[in-house]
């Protein structure tokens, strides 16, 4: 992440494909001959119980951390993903990493989508309740760069919408 280098940060609820299409934006990217390097927030951030703001400043100065490293690397962009619902929540990851342009993009979907995403994952009801509730809280928000719905859409239309939006070149 020299001088700027590209983050593009994919935030929204759970089950919207967030790890899906960075994972595969990843992969695209590799296959492209680009060095990326990609980082998932829930794979540097397993502190449970810790509250939303004590989780969120670990998983930042954990991605701090891994910037460096993959920088070190030789890195040329850092694909991210994790959910965040505010502003401020944001402002948290993209103050620890100030060499690097971020890009967030919130990824939507409808809420009998998610709700049947959910199901299919075996959560508990009130678990289903409580992310559509911070589903529908993010959709009153503007503080992403980009919104993709994926609703209704297969992963290759979203990862497609999502390299489009955000600029990333010709695939």
């Amino acid at each position: 992440m020299v001088g700027g280098a590209p983050l593009l940060w994919l935030c929204g609820p759970p089950g919207v494909g967030k790890s899906t299409v960075g994972f595969e934006i990843y992969t695209r990217l590799i296959r492209a001959g680009v060095n990326a390097a990609y980082v998932d927030a829930d794979q540097i951030g397993m502190l449970y119980p810790a509250s939303p703001d004590v989780l969120h400043h670990v998983r930042a100065q954990n991605l701090r951390a891994a910037c460096a490293n993959f920088r070190a690397a030789g890195a040329e962009c850092l694909i991210f993903s994790g959910v965040v619902n505010t502003a401020e929540e944001a402002l948290v990851y993209v103050h620890a990493v100030p060499d690097a342009t971020v890009t967030l993009c919130r990824l939507r979907a409808r809420p009998d989508e998610l709700r049947e995403r959910f199901v299919g994952r075996g959560w508990r009801r009130e678990l289903v309740d409580e992310a559509l509730a911070a589903a529908e809280a993010l959709d009153h928000t503007n503080f992403a760069d980009l919104c993709i719905d994926t609703s209704g859409l297969p992963v290759p239309d979203v990862v497609r919408l999502v390299w489009e939006e955000a600029g990333l070149g010709a695939e």
